[in-house]
């Protein structure tokens, strides 16, 4: 009900007598047990929903009985709950507007006119607000779509169309586990590459085709009607459409949730398809393509077109399976009506009907402003790397969009609404006191900060043992997991070229000591220099023995000898440099990790301690007591294990067979921990840096400044 029930304007419209235009459809909704009527303009398309109670005064409107009439029958049948005649009027007005009415009085030709203009605004303005989105209408799929119909209607139908898209999908989920680690080693980077975004471009008009394309099946199975096709520009790109608004006025609730859904379905059941032709096809061209309709169907299903938090397909699917028309202005305003509490204001229009519609409202309302704020800027982002003047305006554009636009609606409605004329100061002094509270807890309240890493346990350097001179292995002295001394013959290899060499160095020093002592005595000039000559000659064979002795390879430590299938290894060469196989110390005591460059800022004036986890004991912690960080950052890891190739976090590049170059520079650091008495070498551990104590506010700002810095280089280039 509204403040007031008499309204001033009555005795202008009592005596009027409306009709609804007998092009208007009705038919009955049910919102959460509730019966709504809805009505359908099939000119525009439009849908509008009345309660019971209004439709006592709509239903009653067939241009037989004044407007007077009409109230006092609503009025004498629902009593308290009628409609006031303030009610009435803005019903009147609202239908009008809507040229869902029509009345016993001379069209006014200034306010048709009005009405048109007013539309065309209406238009434009959803051009300003969404210019990621133009639609391009192309002509009307209906009776294309009716020649299809057929295929979808009927029980059989439904049910044959069922089983096909459960054949795919079904296998496709049980196999996906087993394929993840194949399916992520590219990303982002890979997927913006020139060549990718070709193909992409072929293949994302034929998914969104078929898309559209079980949008209006879903609708004809069940009688709807189809009469607008076209191209939608989204981010500049051509992507087919079909308005399948008609839906919306089925009766049926999982009707209207199938029609909208159809899309996401079948975006699915491409998906899955593409995956189980990706797991049989051979690398080349099918397989590539395969992938991207595995990126079309399955990430922007998932993170767009699919999910409930934007004005997409999953939005309307989810008002339609909760009951709740228009959920996202209807949680905003049921926001407004909280803050019209504080200040001490009841709104009734705005109030959830039940406990449980309320909890959906406030809870869905963030969640939908904070993901769309995400995937704005994600978009923003994405396209600035290709076009960077593009992706900064687009930026520039969502935020106003998304925060200055609503910013100053809300400071306009403080300055104007005349029910905050009594309370204007104290709705200013309210704002700025939650904006003065939430610029102190982010700025001023510290909170931990911390940096976590996986990092490895680590062999010290002389624990591997390396070849110095390459040959083949013809012996292990020492079987592979004894314990051995430091000093120990652990491997020894055969290098015939090395023992020619030796043997080549001490005939040409023997030669030479000849030579020498022959001339001794005979000519001295001669002598002096062959004399100069045999230092050289004994470097050499020093030099040679050297080489042949280091085909002996001993423990440099003591500890537990380890090798890999060692008996595969005898007989296989080894060239210099290759490590062999490793004496593995009593007890650990270093781990070796690495942080990406922008997370080691802080490092070296903020570290408090650091803290480590072993995987399966996570309640005991290991705290490092010295740290060494290697001056220069670098691409490369420190151990595979650490890379996403090998379960571990860090992106690696695709183009590695080893696994082993990171796509970002990284800090490697060097951690002495007491107490890894338990630890297997080369095992991951937690690593946590404790950074002392930081405000959020700081904390995003830097976050935010290091991201969008990297954005701009990059765009730069």
């Amino acid at each position: 009900m509204t403040d007031s029930f008499f309204s001033p304007l009555w005795y202008r419209l009592a005596d009027l007598q409306p009709a609804l235009k007998p092009q208007v459809e009705v038919t009955l909704h049910d919102y959460g047990g509730e019966a709504w009527h809805v009505l359908r303009d099939p000119v525009t398309g439009k849908l509008y929903r009345f309660t019971a109670q209004a439709w006592q005064i709509v239903g009653r409107m067939r241009g037989q009985q004044p407007l007077a009439r009409i109230w006092e029958a609503a009025l004498a049948e629902l009593g308290p709950q009628a409609p006031s005649q303030e009610e009435t009027v803005q019903l009147l007005s609202q239908l009008y507007q809507a040229d869902l009415l029509s009345v016993d009085a001379t069209p006014d030709a200034a306010e048709l006119l009005d009405r048109m203009q007013r539309q065309r605004r209406q238009k434009r303005q959803r051009f300003y607000k969404n210019p990621l989105a133009i639609p391009l209408p192309l002509f009307d799929p209906d009776r294309f779509l009716d020649r299809l119909a057929p295929l979808v209607q009927g029980r059989r139908a439904g049910l044959f169309w069922a089983l096909v898209w459960l054949a795919v999908v079904i296998p496709a989920l049980g196999l996906l586990p087993l394929h993840w680690e194949a399916l992520t080693r590219t990303g982002p980077r890979e997927w913006l590459a020139l060549d990718n975004l070709v193909l992409m471009a072929c293949v994302y008009p034929v998914v969104k085709a078929l898309h559209e394309l079980a949008h209006g099946l879903a609708a004809k199975r069940h009688g709807g009607a189809v009469h607008e096709t076209g191209i939608m520009f989204l981010v500049f790109y051509p992507v087919p459409y079909v308005d399948a608004s008609s839906s919306a006025f089925f009766p049926q609730r999982r009707a209207r949730a199938l029609v909208g859904g159809a899309g996401i379905l079948a975006e699915l059941w491409l998906a899955a398809g593409a995956f189980l032709i990706w797991l049989a096809a051979e690398p080349g061209l099918l397989r590539d393509m395969m992938f991207n309709v595995m990126l079309i169907g399955g990430i922007s299903t998932v993170l767009v077109n699919g999910n409930p938090l934007l004005k997409f397909d999953g939005y309307y699917v989810l008002c339609d399976l909760l009951g709740m028309p228009n959920l996202g202005p209807r949680a905003n305003k049921a926001w407004g009506r909280l803050a019209k509490a504080l200040l001490g204001l009841e709104d009734p229009r705005n109030a959830p009907r039940t406990r449980a519609e309320a909890w959906v409202f406030y809870l869905y309302a963030p969640a939908a402003f904070v993901y769309r704020i995400f995937i704005m800027l994600t978009i923003a982002v994405m396209v600035s790397t290709q076009y960077f003047i593009a992706g900064v305006l687009i930026a520039v554009w969502s935020m106003v969009q998304a925060l200055v636009v609503p910013l100053f609606k809300t400071l306009g409605h403080l300055w104007s609404d005349p029910r905050l004329a009594e309370r204007r100061g104290r709705a200013w002094a309210s704002m700025l006191a939650g904006l003065a509270g939430a610029a102190l807890l982010l700025l001023s309240v510290p909170l931990p900060l911390r940096e976590t890493a996986q990092g490895v346990v680590w062999l010290p350097e002389r624990a591997h043992l390396r070849v110095e001179t390459g040959g083949v292995l013809v012996d292990l002295p020492i079987a592979p997991g004894t314990w051995v001394a430091a000093g120990a013959v652990l491997a020894v290899l055969d290098a015939p070229a090395e023992t020619t060499r030796l043997q080549m160095a001490r005939a040409r020093q023997l030669e030479a000591d000849i030579h020498a002592r022959a001339t001794q005595v005979n000519d001295r000039a001669e002598w002096r220099q062959a004399m100069a000559a045999l230092p050289r000659h004994d470097a050499d064979v020093a030099h040679a023995a050297q080489r042949v002795a280091r085909l002996e390879l001993r423990a440099a430590v003591a500890g537990r000898f380890y090798m890999d299938l060692p008996d595969m290894a005898i007989g296989r060469y080894f060239p210099e440099g290759a490590v062999i196989a490793h004496v593995l110390p009593d007890r650990a005591q270093r781990v070796r990790t690495s942080l990406p460059e922008p997370k080691a800022e802080f490092l070296d004036t903020r570290l408090r301690r650091v803290t480590l986890r072993l995987p399966g004991d996570a309640g005991l912690a290991l705290q490092a007591t010295d740290l060494r960080r290697v001056p220069m950052a670098s691409q490369r890891l420190p151990a595979a294990a650490l890379g996403r190739a090998a379960g571990g976090r860090i992106a690696t590049d695709p183009g590695d067979p080893e696994g082993m170059r990171a796509l970002d520079p990284l800090v490697t650091l060097d951690l002495s921990v007491p107490g890894l008495e338990q630890a297997r070498f080369g095992q991951r551990v937690e690593v946590k840096f404790d950074l002392g104590l930081e405000p959020v506010g700081f904390r995003l700002w830097r976050r935010a400044r290091v991201a969008f810095l990297s954005l701009f280089t990059r765009g730069a280039a």
